[in-house]
């Protein structure tokens, strides 16, 4: 059915003629003539009586009219629904983002946001997987490492610090002994999350140090390889976020303080690239990125 035809038959009759309906349409009386009549062909039954003087519904028109009048409300309710989301945002936001930031780090922006934003409902998933935000119908997503996907828009939210760690007595003598080249014959535990890496680079006041790894055991959860540092099978490098609770429990060790890992990962908000942004996509984006901005302590307080 086409419903252009059903709005242009609906105008005629509330306005009893063609040419008053063309003039509220803003076509010529032709047009809307031909639509009628293409409708009427396409049903096989006359809608309405013509006369040099005035027009008249038939049966099966004034039963159409009906039918359309509540076709043209609904639509009309459609649009006034999808209008009032484009000035204010309600409605729910699905939020795609890694499973240790999210369980970590989210509970609490996502706090504040829902007070400013409470027409907003929120679906977050966890994944450790990457997924297709366009696929999975998610309105944004949350990224940890080097943006390469050229379908997304990347925004950063900051930096994602790295730290060093190991068992207490992984290394068989005190971890601050520990030189940044002796790494090279211990197994590096790798979070794969994170781009894949085959060396670490470390700035100190000596310069950089580039260390090679050699590593048997990588997985896509940062939780697990924490575990796993715990449990004396390698040391690894990984987002402070992650691991400062077991640093402070003294569960883990954090090697090298002194020096800086040289890496590009930061965390980054992200969005189909072909998609048109929703309001709630937006302000959600712009609170998640002053959110973090604007906390100082942000790698050091998660």
């Amino acid at each position: 059915m086409n419903l252009n035809e059903m709005a242009v038959f609906a105008t005629v009759v509330q306005n009893e003629s063609f040419t008053a309906a063309a003039k509220v349409l803003g076509i010529s009386k032709s047009a809307v003539s031909k639509q009628v009549s293409r409708l009427e062909d396409r049903l096989g039954i006359r809608l309405l009586n013509r006369t040099t003087r005035r027009l008249s519904l038939t049966e099966a028109g004034r039963l159409f009219f009906e039918k359309c009048q509540a076709v043209m409300n609904v639509a009309e309710q459609a649009e006034h629904a999808v209008s009032r989301l484009s000035e204010t945002p309600r409605g729910l936001l699905k939020i795609n983002a890694p499973m240790s930031f999210g369980i970590k780090c989210m509970a609490p922006m996502l706090a504040a946001f829902r007070e400013h934003y409470s027409e907003i409902e929120i679906d977050l998933v966890l994944n450790d997987q990457i997924v297709d935000l366009v696929e999975e119908s998610f309105d944004v997503g949350v990224r940890i490492g080097r943006m390469m996907d050229s379908r997304l828009i990347s925004k950063k939210i900051s930096d994602c610090e790295m730290s060093i760690v190991a068992a207490p007595s992984f290394f068989g003598k005190d971890p601050r002994s520990v030189i940044p080249s002796e790494l090279t014959r211990y197994n590096f535990l790798h979070y794969s999350n994170l781009n894949r890496i085959s060396d670490l680079k470390l700035i100190g006041d000596q310069g950089t140090v580039t260390i090679s790894l050699k590593s048997n055991l990588s997985a896509n959860n940062g939780d697990f390889i924490l575990s796993a540092v715990e449990e004396g099978i390698g040391f690894s490098c990984m987002p402070h976020f992650i691991c400062r609770d077991a640093i402070k429990e003294n569960r883990v060790v954090k090697l090298f303080s002194d020096w800086i890992v040289d890496t590009e990962n930061g965390i980054y908000v992200v969005y189909p690239i072909n998609r048109n942004l929703s309001p709630k996509a937006r302000v959600f984006i712009d609170f998640i990125t002053d959110y973090y901005r604007n906390r100082s302590d942000l790698n050091h307080s998660f």
